[in-house]
């Protein structure tokens, strides 16, 4: 699938719409023989109805009939909220952040920046597909939170982080998952390791560090006999380390019992084996 720049998607979009307002008389004798005062009242009216087809294709042209004079900073908010508003996420995003880096003492650069924020997390992937855009959208929330630390959109960007999260981690553990059903333990073992480093508060913990200890214990089991006495270690390692954290009541503790039985035994049998 081909991939454009911002640029192609604006003259792309920029094309679509003028092929939607063919045929429209009046709305074709404004932009035609309209005024850049007509056009701004109409642009206005149309932004306000939420009829953003038509708001978005004025504001396309007023932003430079109006370039360099006060009435382009609203013209250019309002213009990416019409890409908002048809939710083409990309493009809105890239007019909020340019609005926040061209009017740098605006009253609602604040606002620009969040929504540019908020534009990445609607861009985020569902967990079947690859995660780059959710792992962006994470960090532009986060930069967000840390430009504008008092902020009061900072609750819901918080929130938003949460959800993106749990979505990296429920990719990381179907990917673990998959790894360990089609034999590939080593990967299974590293992918859960990963991400009970990287989220140390997640919910469903236990679950993710039972199916490590597995994958160890499996990895060990498929090894090559000079090789298994120090993978069943790390298994049993790993196993322990479960009791340690989890205790011996929890869900998977007969499983992992039964792995550290396995694993010293297979230990005890490989002793002789150097």
């Amino acid at each position: 699938m081909q991939a454009f720049s911002v640029r192609q998607l604006i003259y792309i979009s920029y094309l679509f719409l003028a092929a939607t307002l063919v045929g429209c008389s009046g709305y074709q004798k404004l932009v035609k023989d309209g005024t850049p005062a007509e056009k701004l009242e109409a642009a206005t009216k149309y932004y306000q109805k939420k009829d953003f087809i038509r708001s978005q294709m004025l504001f396309e042209e007023l932003l430079g009939l109006y370039y360099g004079k006060p009435e382009r900073e609203e013209i250019y908010y309002m213009y990416a909220y019409s890409y908002y508003g048809t939710s083409e996420f990309l493009l809105a995003g890239y007019h909020f952040n340019s609005f926040a880096q061209t009017y740098t003492l605006s009253p609602k650069r604040e606002e620009a920046s969040y929504m540019a924020a908020v534009c990445r997390f609607n861009k985020s992937m569902p967990v079947e597909l690859d995660q780059a855009p959710t792992q962006s959208a994470i960090e532009t929330l986060q930069s967000f939170i840390n430009q504008y630390p008092n902020s009061s959109y900072v609750p819901d960007c918080n929130d938003k982080i949460d959800l993106l999260r749990k979505t990296l981690l429920l990719k990381v553990y179907s990917n673990a998952k998959l790894y360990h059903s089609l034999g590939y333990y080593k990967s299974a073992m590293v992918a859960c390791e990963n991400a009970l480093e990287d989220y140390p508060d997640m919910v469903n913990r236990d679950e993710l560090h039972h199916l490590m200890v597995d994958a160890a214990y499996q990895y060990a089991k498929n090894s090559i006999a000079k090789k298994q006495k120090e993978r069943y270690s790390d298994a049993l390692d790993k196993a322990n380390n479960y009791i340690s954290e989890f205790g011996k009541t929890s869900d998977y503790s007969q499983q992992i019992n039964k792995i550290r039985t396995k694993s010293n035994s297979a230990i005890a049998e490989l002793n002789p084996i150097q």
